[in-house]
């Protein structure tokens, strides 16, 4: 119980405390609050009197510099007067040597510079006079001029018709239409020689650009044929080596086995080539056919006087090898494209793929093999055209042989 009532007197401190505390920040905010009306009303105070200083300020630098102009221009007159006294001075003072001269010689030297503006002044007079005098004249000659341009203009009235103004007047007429009709003709042919030579001109530029990008293939075949040749070069040196290899193993082998002639395995080989050679040239054909479908009357007139059948044409599915096959193949394509394109502008009437697949049909013996190295087509087109194709039996032979027997000779190694 006495802590209790020791709790509620203390309580009763405490809110007494409190309420004192409140009462003096109330107090101290209500003085807060009057200080900062006193302040905003003496910086309004302070702001007026700003204004009115600067305002004062303001009306003093002008009339400062309203004195000083006006000072200026007081100096300007004084310097002014000054020089102009100074000037006056020294052109009335006599010359060195001399005594200065009385009032009276200026009198009469005014009354001399007087005359000597009365004779000007009469001279003027007198050309005003004369002036005069033409300005009169001037006007009889205006009022003759007005007369003949009235006479001028009653000219242009409507004339008869049947007098002779009015023909000269219809000649004329004529003369302008005809001279304008002209004008016209030789102005649209202006127009329509300058569309035709701004055609001309964008032609010109177009074959220009044309003939740049050619200039540029051009240059890139010739580079390309170069290669080729290279290479060209460097397989025809592999296969003299190969030939020469093969004809020296062809005759180990034939001395070994004691046979003169050519072997069974030798001629199977060969027919295997020519078969192989056949169908790829076929295969290449039917290529060149698909490629260049213009060409298909051509080649079907040589194959059907060969008794040959058309190339098969190539599938829509079918793709080019990335071995160097195939790149020999796509050479002799290019190749024998160019020989059936140049056979049928000159009209040639002979195909050398016709006349090897006649040969293989004939006898192994008959036909050419092709050359390691280069492609078929190349090697149709080195070959000239022969009405004896039995002629070249014995080197086509003798190549065969020296393939066969380099053929054998990788196999056992």
């Amino acid at each position: 119980m006495v802590d209790e009532n020791i709790l509620k007197l203390e309580i009763k401190r405490l809110r007494d405390t409190l309420s004192s505390k409140a009462d003096n920040v109330f107090n101290l905010e209500k003085r807060k609050l009057h200080l900062e009306t006193a302040m905003n009303q003496r910086r309004h105070e302070i702001n007026i009197h700003k204004d009115m200083l600067k305002a004062q300020i303001k009306s003093a630098e002008v009339e400062r510099q309203t004195v000083s102009s006006e000072l200026h221009e007081r100096i300007s007159k004084i310097d002014k007067l000054r020089k102009r006294y100074e000037i006056l001075m020294i052109s009335m003072a006599p010359p060195e040597g001399e005594e200065e001269r009385s009032q009276a010689y200026f009198v009469i030297k005014a009354a001399q510079e007087k005359e000597e503006l009365q004779r000007e002044g009469d001279e003027l007079d007198a050309k005003i006079r004369k002036a005069e005098k033409e300005i009169r004249a001037l006007e009889n000659t205006l009022r003759l001029m007005n007369g003949r341009n009235e006479t001028y203009r009653k000219s242009f009235n409507k004339v008869d018709e049947m007098s002779e103004e009015f023909d000269e007047k219809q000649r004329l007429e004529d003369q302008m239409r005809a001279v304008m009709d002209k004008y016209k003709y030789k102005r649209r042919q202006i127009r329509e020689l300058q569309e035709d030579l701004g055609s001309m001109q964008n032609t010109l530029g177009n074959l220009t650009a044309d003939e740049q990008a050619l200039v540029e293939v051009i240059s890139e075949k010739r580079v390309k044929t170069t290669n080729l040749q290279k290479e060209l070069d460097d397989q025809k040196a592999k296969k003299d080596r190969a030939s020469r290899e093969a004809a020296k193993i062809a005759r180990a082998v034939r001395s070994a086995k004691k046979s003169s002639g050519e072997l069974h395995e030798e001629r199977d080989m060969h027919l295997r080539e020519l078969r192989e050679f056949n169908a790829q040239t076929m295969k290449q054909m039917g290529e060149v056919l698909h490629n260049y479908p213009d060409l298909g009357p051509s080649v079907q007139l040589y194959f059907s006087q060969a008794g040959l059948p058309m190339p098969p044409s190539p599938g829509p599915g079918t793709s080019r090898p990335t071995s160097s096959r195939s790149a020999r193949s796509s050479g002799s394509t290019s190749s024998a494209r160019s020989d059936i394109s140049s056979g049928s502008r000159r009209g040639v009437g002979t195909v050398d793929i016709g006349a090897l697949a006649l040969t293989e049909a004939g006898s192994p013996t008959g036909a050419g093999s092709p050359k390691q190295g280069a492609s078929p087509a190349s090697s149709a087109r080195g070959r000239k055209p022969s009405s004896r194709p039995g002629s070249t039996a014995g080197s086509k032979a003798s190549s065969r042989a020296s393939s066969a027997a380099s053929r054998r000779s990788m196999e056992q190694r």
